[in-house]
């Protein structure tokens, strides 16, 4: 609803700037509204941010300056007032204009923030409809067949997968630092084959290897994330002997 307001009135105003052939000031804000309203699809569609790419740092930057420059506006023509004491309905008009402005303005700052942000800072934090940093395929495997991982690099170091009755087994561990060349650390490693038959794992404080995929059921395989052990991303799939 927020979105198709946005560019309803910049449609609106658009429309008005050609017709008047004055489209200084209302061309530039259906402009403002227009980046609004891509900032906020794009902060819940991970395809229009993917197609946006850079694009959003300028549209939420001429956002801001805009209106910014509106708003300092606005505040310089508080002093233009008569000398004569405002009515009560003036000063409730003045306060719901900018309750407006603040309610319009919020949700597309704050989302123009996070979507930027992740342009910026690649990597730092997640948005909704990311892919995730870990996908099964297939989704359903039966004996004799290779289960692929891909995964999003650089990734965590601690891969493991949770059986349907054995518990946790680890799949990998943490290389220690140096003790291979950076480019073949599994941190950046984008794909993984299992094959079903001759994949293993192993407990933890259990050295001897053990098969992974050995009884019906659901099979969850969970990756930390890099840099922050603390998170973790997961893939189920189901396997059938």
């Amino acid at each position: 609803m927020y979105v198709v307001a946005r560019t309803v009135v910049a449609g609106v105003l658009l429309g008005l700037a050609l017709r008047r052939r004055t489209p200084g000031v209302l061309a530039a804000q259906a402009i403002s509204d227009a980046a609004v309203a891509l900032l906020v699809t794009a902060y819940a569609l991970h395809s229009l941010r993917a197609a946006l790419g850079w694009l959003s740092v300028p549209l939420f930057l001429y956002f801001i300056a805009w209106e910014g420059l509106a708003a300092a506006q606005r505040i310089g023509a508080i002093g233009e007032t008569p000398d004569q004491q405002l009515s009560d309905a003036e000063l409730l008009g003045g306060m719901s204009r900018w309750v407006w402005d603040l309610v319009g303005l919020a949700p597309a700052f704050i989302m123009g923030v996070l979507v930027a942000g992740a342009i910026i800072l690649a990597g730092e934090w997640t948005l909704p409809g990311s892919p995730s940093a870990l996908s099964c395929t297939p989704v359903e495997i039966h004996a004799g067949d290779d289960l692929v991982l891909r995964m999003r690099t650089p990734h965590g170091g601690d891969l493991g997968v949770f059986t349907p009755r054995h518990g946790y087994l680890i799949l990998r561990s943490p290389v220690a630092a140096g003790s291979v060349p950076q480019a073949e650390r599994f941190e950046n490693q984008r794909l993984l084959a299992l094959p079903t038959e001759a994949f293993a794992g192993r407990r933890r404080h259990a050295p001897p290897d053990e098969p992974v995929f050995t009884e019906a059921g659901t099979y969850t395989f969970s990756m930390s994330a890099y840099r922050d052990p603390t998170l973790a991303f997961t893939c189920a799939v189901q396997y059938r002997p």
